[in-house]
């Protein structure tokens, strides 16, 4: 049974624009990309032409000659006999668009065309020199890009069966910052702890809702996880040659696997100088690599955590989080897992609760930073909400805000900010200071401006 994504509202506003783009969905493997588009064609056209370059390579010859709409419609029409391309009632799915980037410049012509709804989904669409060897220009404007993720907590309690009334319950209470009830505020704990052992990939979720066995969710992540980091050394050049030597895969795979040990220092900032072979260079590309596939994320230090946030980065400086907190867990391993499911998040120096405080706030539509300095002030996060600074400490355990108080109090220094609290309270703001329980976190997303 399909489980209900946002990205089915945005395919939905996404057709009915009119003289609108092809759409492009981007997003780490096994995020429901794939699921969701074809959900969509089903629920709103009359047929659907999926072309999986990865799965049948041979139809990139397609995009050989002119891209012209008429050849490629012909083209797919000899590919397709048993299906009539009609404008309007079929949608064209180019899927794993990444292996034909020919495809991806034939949005150019559709768009002008106008005729056919054409999406084109990849997991290393972002990735430089994947396809080595081929001069192919991306169609820079002449698509209409969704970057999906993983699924948020909101996503997860659809898919176990919470109702919107439900959830809408909270929402209530999130926005009028008053205190939720305990038999509510319980229930939603304990939903966000099964979240935070299970993650969001949606077939670790369907192995959960399906046995209600939190370690069928972990065994699938752990093979979803083997199948990414195989991946480092599959991807193949225009030529059909290995496009990494084995030093770089293992340079690749090393800099994947120190994420957890990094994690769990006490300034959790990654040290690229610690990964594994190559020159300083080779080792800033293997962390490319893997943000660019979409299975990390970068969070850089401030200079000052004063608006705007992204002209006061340190480069190099920053911490990497995997693309899903379930990835996270995997790393650790299952008896991590095993002691988060009674309720510990505070393990390894907080590394397993910043981690989760990372995905849902990134989760949430933010960008996220931190601040750090020398002298010892340090601060989980920074975003900007409700065009305000706004220092976010995520505790397992209600913490001590020291260096949150010393920045609010030098406004002169730091610039104006506020505090946002994410830990096991309750809802609440007094003065400049918002807290809220973890749960409620994927809620910031729809109040701010």
């Amino acid at each position: 049974m399909y489980m209900k994504r946002k990205i089915d509202d945005w395919l939905v506003n996404w057709k009915r624009k009119k003289g609108k783009s092809p759409a492009l969905v981007v997003g780490i493997r096994q995020c429901g990309k794939t699921e969701s588009i074809e959900n969509f064609g089903k629920n709103h056209y009359k047929k659907i032409v999926r072309v999986n370059f990865w799965d049948n390579p041979e139809c990139a010859c397609d995009f050989g000659g002119k891209l012209t709409v008429e050849r490629i419609i012909s083209n797919l029409s000899l590919r397709f006999p048993e299906t009539i391309i009609t404008p309007g009632d079929t949608l064209i799915f180019f899927d794993e668009i990444q292996e034909c980037p020919r495809a991806r410049l034939s949005f150019k012509n559709f768009e002008k065309d106008g005729r056919f709804d054409v999406i084109g989904s990849g997991s290393y669409l972002g990735i430089n020199g994947y396809i080595t060897g081929d001069s192919t220009p991306a169609p820079t404007g002449y698509d209409e890009v969704f970057n999906m993720r993983t699924m948020d907590f909101e996503e997860f309690l659809w898919a176990v069966g919470y109702s919107e009334e439900q959830i809408n319950e909270i929402e209530i209470h999130f926005n009028s910052k008053t205190a939720v009830p305990d038999a509510i505020h319980n229930t939603f704990k304990k939903a966000f702890l099964e979240y935070a052992c299970v993650g969001g990939f949606p077939r670790a979720v369907k192995a959960f809702r399906s046995s209600r066995n939190i370690m069928d969710a972990v065994r699938t992540v752990q093979n979803t996880v083997f199948d990414m980091k195989s991946d480092f050394g599959r991807r193949k050049d225009k030529n059909g040659s290995p496009l990494f030597k084995p030093s770089e895969v293992a340079r690749i795979q090393s800099a994947f696997d120190l994420i957890p040990t990094f994690l769990s220092k006490e300034n959790k900032r990654y040290i690229t100088s610690k990964i594994q072979g190559g020159s300083s260079r080779e080792k800033t590309d293997a962390i490319e690599y893997l943000r660019q596939a979409h299975m990390v994320r970068k969070v850089f230090n401030l200079d000052a955590p004063s608006l705007p946030l992204s002209g006061n980065i340190i480069p190099s400086q920053f911490k990497l989080f995997p693309e899903d907190i379930s990835i996270v867990c995997a790393l650790y391993g299952t008896q991590t897992i095993a002691v988060m499911n009674m309720g510990n998040l505070g393990l390894g120096k907080g590394a397993i609760y910043e981690a989760l405080a990372f995905d849902s706030i990134s989760k949430a539509g933010f960008d996220v930073f931190y601040f750090a300095k020398e002298t010892g002030l340090k601060i989980d996060f920074v975003i900007r909400y409700n065009s305000f600074s706004y220092l976010v400490e995520a505790k397992a355990k209600t913490g001590n805000t020291k260096s949150s108080k010393t920045v609010m109090a030098h406004p002169d220094h730091y610039g104006k900010t506020k505090l946002l609290k994410i830990g096991d309270y309750n809802v609440g703001e007094k003065d400049d200071t918002i807290t809220i329980p973890h749960y409620m976190t994927f809620l910031l997303g729809r109040k701010q401006y």
